[in-house]
């Protein structure tokens, strides 16, 4: 069976894993520091998500067909090696347990109120454990269509929430400073982790993904254009005195809006309840699908679907210690800190490493 992935697959996996949880807090964090300029850091972390792309991509283009485990190993030998696995595995299981039981919570608290949060944590991660089972080129037609369809909500729902919105609770367009900026990043990098899926997919450039750049490029692009509405479209409703009170501040957002005149869009939050469960569902099973692909590395002689399991138990028992929801947002935080050792510092010291090879390998010959 052909398991290689085609471009907009690709892109659509990206896609799937960066518009994950970290949206629905995204309008709240850039408000709190920035106030109507939010918009600029977004910007800012869309650059700084590009760059990481390029990194990854540069890596995979010069190991062709080959992944972080493979030219990690070329560059750097086994035993750093290993400490990437780990830092990668620890950073990607964190992620996926804090937003499993962060989305558990919030379906108890909005939808199921009487279902226990361990009863909730433990139903998503039993379909993630179903799909994991599956090879990335099956992975690779689910998220395409996931994607089409988040892609499609998640365009229309600032559109729709502008229309109940005021242009003056935007304005100024520019304010804040520098300082104010950059204390802003370290709080808004979560809802951009994701590209570091690209270390583990292998990427054929000479024959398959010859222009999966352009695709990345574009898709990052896309990103940081739905970041920008979402956040804007938030505000123009709530204005940003008020937004700041909210941590889901899309979904409080999503839950003002109503139209009277369309009965089955009466509710938009009702509507959005399926793509934020898409898009929950999406963000877990890439972020696991890391782990179990660099431990079943690692590991070759043991099945696969063991290791899946493992990653699962982890991950459902890891997420269950937390006991409040601060203490899972803190947590979130400091995952999201971590985050740029891997999306930003491991794929440039590996990329560093490269040039220095090459250029060696230049002035011998």
């Amino acid at each position: 069976m052909n398991k290689s992935l085609s471009n907009s697959q690709i892109s659509f996996i990206v896609f799937c894993y960066t518009i994950g949880y970290g949206i629905v807090s995204l309008p709240k964090n850039t408000a709190m520091n920035l106030g109507t300029s939010g918009w600029i850091a977004i910007v800012i972390g869309d650059l700084i998500l590009l760059f990481s792309a390029f990194l990854f991509l540069y890596l995979a283009k010069t190991f062709n067909n080959n992944t972080i485990y493979e030219y990690s190993e070329i560059l750097t030998g086994k035993l750093i090696t290993y400490i990437i696995i780990f830092i990668f595995c620890i950073y990607s299981i964190s992620t996926a347990s804090i937003i499993t039981r962060l989305s558990a919570e919030t379906i108890k608290l909005t939808i199921l109120i009487n279902t226990p949060s361990w009863a909730l944590s433990l139903i998503l991660l039993s379909v993630v454990l179903y799909t994991l089972i599956n090879e990335i080129n099956i992975l690779g037609r689910v998220f395409q269509v996931i994607g089409i369809f988040v892609l499609i909500t998640i365009f229309f729902t600032p559109v729709i929430i502008f229309t109940q919105g005021d242009i003056t609770n935007i304005k100024p367009f520019f304010s804040g400073d520098i300082k104010s900026m950059i204390d802003t990043l370290p709080s808004i990098i979560f809802p951009f982790v994701g590209i570091e899926i690209l270390s583990v997919i292998p990427l054929d450039f000479k024959k398959n993904n010859k222009h999966i750049s352009l695709y990345i490029a574009l898709t990052i692009l896309l990103i940081g254009i739905l970041y920008v509405m979402i956040v804007e479209s938030c505000i123009s409703v709530m204005g940003t005195k008020s937004i700041i009170n909210y941590e889901d501040a899309l979904f409080a957002t999503i839950r003002r809006i109503e139209f009277d005149f369309l009965q089955f869009l009466k509710r938009f939050d009702s509507i959005f309840v399926i793509t934020r469960l898409f898009i929950i569902y999406s963000s877990i099973v890439l972020s696991l699908y890391i782990p179990v692909y660099l431990l079943n590395k690692l590991f070759p002689s043991i099945y696969r679907n063991y290791i899946v399991i493992t990653v699962i138990i982890i991950t459902y028992v890891s997420g269950l210690i937390p006991k409040t929801m601060d203490a899972l947002r803190t947590i979130l935080n400091y995952v999201g800190y971590i985050s740029i050792i891997v999306i930003i510092v491991i794929p440039l010291l590996l990329s560093i490493i490269t040039l220095i090879k090459k250029n060696r390998n230049n002035n011998a010959l």
